[in-house]
């Protein structure tokens, strides 16, 4: 490995979004393989905290992995993610947040790259330029939308202990199937209806993990999977099914009506039960 780094490439926009929204995504490790799932296969945490977290990277299309620190600068609104094993073993990629406005942040990205000479610094630079492009696009996408369930501007499901309404229509039972997936809006919060072969399913189209986009999530043996950090929840209960002891609220019934109706019942007591 050389003995010093060399400047590759710098990379720098304007986010849409809080520098509370961008600390709160560098921190967030668990969404780098859903949200950016054409870049790494897998994460593996060995440490987290304020100063930032350290954990194994696995890339996608191959088995190679990398060992990979983010650590913030204190007093600073700047990080570093360096490479401790794995391809490219000693870079360190620099980012410096500069707030521009309550919902604009600017960023610049100094990629440092441990390679013997700089056409080789050039050439890995311009890869990285595309790939972080694809990246922040990405994880834009996700602040904004965490942004909007924050200010309300996505309804969130009705909390405990609102009153039940009605059972509310949603078409001839005979042609539900062919309507699928549906989205519905209550006051009760907003629902995609799903089938599996156990039947009919309503589920709120909002993670309650931080409000992750569960209406565009994949539906897998009874279960629903949340785009952005993979939690897992029982379509029939609401429970989380994958130990992270984060659930739903009970979510409606679809049931047939006496009048060839589909229903969707609301329970009265909507938290999932132990």
């Amino acid at each position: 490995m050389p003995d010093e780094l060399r400047l590759g490439a710098v990379y720098e926009r304007s986010i849409a979004a809080s520098l509370e929204r961008l600390w709160e995504n560098v921190h967030d490790w668990e969404h780098l393989p859903w949200v950016h799932e054409g870049a790494f296969s897998g994460i593996e945490l060995e440490e987290s905290g304020d100063w930032g977290w350290r954990a194994r990277v696995g890339l996608a299309g191959g088995d190679e992995t990398l060992r990979v620190e983010l650590r913030r600068e204190p007093d600073r609104e700047v990080y570093h993610t360096r490479t401790l094993e794995g391809p490219g073993e000693g870079s360190d990629t620099i980012v410096r947040l500069i707030p521009r406005s309550e919902r604009v942040t600017d960023i610049r990205v100094e990629f440092w790259l441990a390679v013997p000479d700089e056409q080789q610094a050039e050439m890995f630079g311009k890869g990285l330029l595309t790939l972080y492009a694809r990246l922040w696009d990405e994880d834009e996408a996700m602040m904004v939308m965490r942004q909007e369930v924050i200010d309300g501007v996505r309804s969130s499901p009705a909390r405990a202990g609102t009153a039940a309404p009605a059972p509310l229509a949603l078409g001839p039972w005979s042609e539900l199937s062919a309507r699928l997936p549906l989205a519905v809006s209550t006051a009760q919060g907003e629902f995609r209806v799903v089938e599996t072969d156990s039947g009919f399913f309503a589920h709120s189209v909002f993670c309650p993990h931080r409000g992750g986009p569960l209406g565009e999530g994949e539906i897998e043996a009874g279960h629903v999977v949340c785009p952005w950090h993979g939690y897992r929840f029982v379509l029939a209960s609401g429970r989380g099914a994958d130990g992270r002891r984060c659930h739903m609220a009970k979510p409606p019934r679809v049931e047939l009506g006496a009048d060839g109706q589909a229903l969707l019942f609301f329970a009265d007591d909507r938290i999932a039960e132990a």
